[in-house]
């Protein structure tokens, strides 16, 4: 869901199980919900809260913003919003979305302004500014700024249609409904709500089911790099601080820096795009792939509840230690380059070609076998040849695989490249068909065709690395593809040992892992 709103940072989060009982009578409270009780100081506005494990408040493109903003001031029909009274707080059930572009209108912030800068700690990247500058022009061509309403009211000089919507967006007032009982009652009646309209997804449903994992801690925590809702504050303030470096550092090195379609740079993140959206459900497969000791993935579902944060920082650990396999200037990197191995061959993140990975990698570190990286290098160079020349063979396979299955036939697809390399072998495309086991025939249709005379940008991006491919250096030690933005060493020619000089004429550029392990071995 690319191009949504980020409305996040204007409503706070807050756990039911910290803010006491229900408040114990909702016939007294209020039965309509002004606009007023959205300003900064408004009483009514501090208190307002979502619960800790509502998604994200980034379902709408700007142009359904607008269009909720438009009715509100035209005095249009609206759903009551949902709410719910705690000794502490008042939780919006129902109506987070409407309540959050409403408040983004009266502040001009949309992703970027001054309460989402400090939600997110100054972090917010390209794609959200972008769509909230978009989501700005649209708003005031449309419907105009709410500073310009604030200061119409009661003055001459506007045009009818303004001071009309004027009256009514300080006039009117959204309707009330309130869910009574307890915290439990309180979060049934979310799920029950959130099942009709705009559904959660198979993830979201996952993540708030399981929102005590640590899988899902972690993962919340590495969408956006240690910063927005601190999911994990609940652990002590060193378990926290590790969570969030942890996360930062992940963050990092799978989503930085930020990818623009068409490709115009191979200097590209192994994870694909930056968007929560996007991101999420990859982070938490990657999780888990990355903390599982046996032949299959342990499901989220399956692990404890992390109340002190050990086991949320041994998940990111595991998938740190992962991480640094595939990429950064650590000795043990292999420096894997993004467009060779998880991109497609029209510049696309294919998900199943890094997780397969992931999990191949995964296992050789969790089985202590150092002797399976020096194999893979070996091999490299072959296991290359048939990325690149297979890229739309690879996406065809995928296609004809059962969607539960894929990362793990990918992952199958990688150790027999690997394993073949390493003989010298390079793997045919018949015989990578029948090690996966596909049945039936497969076309590789190869050149991409469109009926019009302008180029596409899936076009764009075939022509694009296959050309920047063909002059991206390589290690002189393996003869594999180097990604010098991300993971490269300096290498002596003549070794230190034997004298070597510091000249530049002694220096060669190599992949990590063969200057520690393979030269330096």
């Amino acid at each position: 869901m690319a191009g949504r709103v980020n409305l996040d940072a204007m409503i706070p989060r807050e756990d039911f199980a910290r803010t006491g009982e229900a408040h114990g009578d909702a016939t007294n409270l209020i039965k309509e919900f002004a606009l007023s009780n959205l300003e900064a100081e408004a009483p009514v506005r501090l208190l307002l809260r979502k619960p800790d494990f509502q998604r994200e408040t980034n379902h709408w493109s700007p142009e359904q913003l607008v269009t909720f903003v438009a009715s509100f001031v035209d005095n249009d029909v609206i759903p009551s919003l949902i709410l719910w009274k705690s000794e502490s707080f008042i939780f919006v059930i129902d109506g987070g979305h409407r309540l959050s572009a409403l408040r983004a209108w009266m502040t001009d912030d949309y992703g970027d302004g001054i309460i989402s800068l400090q939600f997110y700690n100054g972090e917010i990247n390209d794609a959200q500014k972008k769509i909230a500058k978009r989501t700005r022009v649209l708003v005031e061509r449309e419907i105009g700024r709410y500073a310009t309403y604030k200061a119409t009211v009661g003055k001459q000089g506007a045009s009818p249609l303004q001071l009309k919507r004027a009256n009514a967006a300080f006039m009117r007032s959204l309707q009330l409904q309130w869910v009574a009982g307890s915290p439990e009652v309180a979060e049934t009646s979310f799920f029950k709500i959130n099942s009709q309209g705009t559904p959660l997804d198979d993830t979201e449903q996952m993540l708030i089911v399981n929102r005590a994992k640590p899988i899902a801690v972690g993962a919340r925590a590495i969408v956006r790099a240690g910063h927005g809702h601190r999911y994990w504050s609940k652990f002590s303030p060193p378990m926290s601080q590790k969570v969030e470096e942890l996360a930062s550092q992940i963050f990092e090195l799978l989503f930085k820096p930020e990818v623009n379609t068409p490709l115009r740079t191979l200097d590209i993140p192994l994870g694909g795009s930056v968007s929560p959206v996007d991101s999420l459900s990859l982070i938490i497969d990657f999780l888990a792939i990355s903390s599982s000791r046996g032949p299959t993935v342990v499901k989220i579902s399956e692990w404890e509840n992390d109340t002190t944060g050990k086991a949320t920082v041994g998940v990111l650990r595991d998938a740190m230690a992962v991480s640094r396999r595939i990429t950064g200037n650590w000795s043990e990197s292999l420096g894997l380059h993004p467009a060779v191995y998880f991109y497609n061959e029209r510049g696309r993140h294919s998900r199943f070609l890094f997780l397969g990975l992931a999990m191949l990698l995964a296992s050789r570190l969790h089985n202590n076998d150092d002797l399976w990286f020096k194999k893979f290098t070996k091999a490299r160079p072959l296991v290359e040849q048939f990325l690149i020349a297979e890229k739309s063979l690879i996406g065809i396979l995928l296609q004809n695989m059962a969607k539960k299955v894929r990362v793990y036939k990918m992952r199958d697809l990688f150790a027999f490249l690997v394993e073949q390399g390493q003989k010298g072998l390079l793997v045919s495309p018949l015989e990578a068909i029948a090690h996966l086991e596909i049945k039936g025939r497969i076309f590789d249709g190869g050149e991409f065709t469109a009926a019009g005379s302008s180029f596409s940008d899936d076009a764009k991006a075939m022509v694009f690395i296959k050309k920047q491919l063909e002059t991206t250096q390589k290690c002189p030690i393996c003869g594999g593809y180097l990604d010098t933005s991300k993971s490269m060493s300096y290498d002596h020619l003549d070794p230190v040992s034997n004298g070597g000089k510091g000249s530049s004429s002694n220096m060669q550029l190599v992949h990590p892992f063969c200057n520690s392990a393979i030269k330096g071995g």
